[in-house]
């Protein structure tokens, strides 16, 4: 018999079909480590919790260490649970779980197998691209944007970070689209603001930088006011 050739020379991928692969592993990733998120006590803490995770698990209903309770449920970083952001105007029903006293697992209401409402506006994002020619609109994808997060039943997420919070805090205030965006200058310029750009990047990738930076920061811009 002949020797047995790799994978890689039996089946060549395509570019679509890595660009399809980087978005799958992008929405298994997210479900496998959302259980994880905030474990500040690292792979002891996690293991306790967990064991050894070889698969999609849901996530504790308790996190010993959440400072989800401290969070400002009317705006950005922490502070008062008084205001209605979260529960009334994205992340329906979910107040309770940010309620003082308490130690909630910040993705404690979804399943396993179950991606964050980032992960969820990465696949909005695409959807919007694949209808716009694979190019991104920010103006388009901000009017998806609420109407998805504002929309009760799109997402089963508990969390929702400050960019988030801050945005429909302006929206409320009544503040046009275009100036929604914000940033508190701590909870903002972080890594996260990184996920939802990933399909704009792979989308830009046969383009010239100067385009695909554009198009790449228009996507960052959309929800955070963030250099």
């Amino acid at each position: 018999r002949g020797a047995t050739r790799a994978p890689s020379e039996v089946l060549p991928t395509s570019f679509e079909d890595r660009v399809a692969g980087a978005l799958w592993g992008l929405h298994v990733a997210d479900a496998m480590a959302m259980p994880t998120h905030w474990y500040y006590g690292g792979a002891r803490q996690i293991r306790s919790d967990y064991g050894e995770i070889t698969g999609y698990v849901k996530p504790k209903v308790e996190l010993s260490g959440s400072i989800m309770a401290l969070s400002n449920t009317g705006g950005a970083g922490r502070g008062g649970s008084d205001g209605d952001i979260i529960g009334s105007i994205i992340a329906h029903g979910k107040k309770p779980y940010w309620a003082r006293a308490k130690a909630h697992h910040y993705h404690c209401t979804l399943d396993a197998g179950e991606n964050t409402v980032d992960a969820d506006l990465v696949r909005l994002c695409y959807k919007g691209m694949a209808e716009n020619g694979g190019k991104f609109d920010a103006e388009k994808f901000q009017e998806e944007y609420v109407e998805f997060m504002t929309t009760e039943g799109n997402y089963n997420d508990c969390y929702m970070s400050t960019t988030h919070r801050m945005f429909f805090a302006n929206r409320l205030r009544g503040k046009p689209l275009a100036d929604c965006p914000d940033n508190d200058n701590h909870n903002v310029d972080t890594t996260d603001g990184l996920t939802m750009a990933v399909p704009v990047a792979l989308a830009t990738a046969h383009l010239s930088v100067q385009e695909a930076r554009r198009q790449i920061q228009a996507c960052v811009s959309a929800t955070r006011k963030s250099d």
